[in-house]
């Protein structure tokens, strides 16, 4: 009877071992309780992201911080002969390497005239100067513009490009409220005195409430 007991119980430990055993091996199988396995093509972002600026920006982290989000726009181009073309898109900011550097995508939304369209920009700033740099990369026309530049004010960012030939590009960041900010892309060919407008693009946060700096 004694051994009848034990081989019968030997038999349930046995089949519950082998029930934890394939629970364990069904859970390894679909990442549970293990970390998940990554896609290598995410590697990259994963590490470029950052949750929030460097301490070492200071208060120089709130000129820039102010935009992190998603950013809805309704976009306005203007040719030389004063010809308005209207598109819609949209504007994406956020902080990258160890929070000390300012990421965006512009993005066009695509329409019947035009492919959509995205550039980038990455934001430094240099103590030295004092300033802010930007670098703009647009890979579809094989362009890349360089500004520098920082707040006016406490509504206000100008960014301007190097003089080149006579002319100059200012990129500006205007009547900067919580939830909406206009974007004017400008140009002068005579030092300054005049500026033509080039776009003007009106931005709103789709978030109902900013991020916390």
């Amino acid at each position: 009877m004694k051994n009848s007991t034990f081989t019968r119980w030997s038999a349930v430990w046995l089949l519950v071992v082998w029930l934890l055993a394939a629970v364990f091996l069904s859970c390894a199988g679909l990442g549970i309780g293990h970390a998940a396995p990554t896609d290598p093509r995410l590697d990259m972002v994963a590490v470029l992201q950052a949750m929030a600026p460097h301490p070492s920006l200071g208060d120089q982290a709130k000129v820039f911080g102010r935009f992190v989000g998603i950013w809805d726009g309704e976009y306005t181009n203007f040719s030389k002969d004063g010809k308005a073309t209207h598109s819609s898109g949209e504007w994406i900011f956020g902080w990258v390497m160890d929070g000390r550097v300012m990421q965006d995508l512009f993005i066009v939304y695509p329409s019947a005239a035009n492919e959509k369209f995205i550039g980038a920009s990455l934001r430094y700033f240099d103590p030295k100067s004092g300033t802010w740099s930007v670098t703009f990369v647009d890979p579809e026309n094989a362009a890349v513009e360089t500004l520098a530049g920082g707040a006016v004010g406490s509504d206000r960012i100008v960014l301007l490009t190097p003089e080149k030939d006579g002319k100059e590009r200012r990129w500006s960041f205007d009547d900067i409220r919580p939830d909406s900010w206009i974007f004017r892309d400008e140009e002068t060919r005579d030092g300054g005195k005049t500026w033509r407008l080039r776009e003007e693009d009106l931005m709103k946060r789709r978030d109902a409430a900013p991020p916390a700096q």
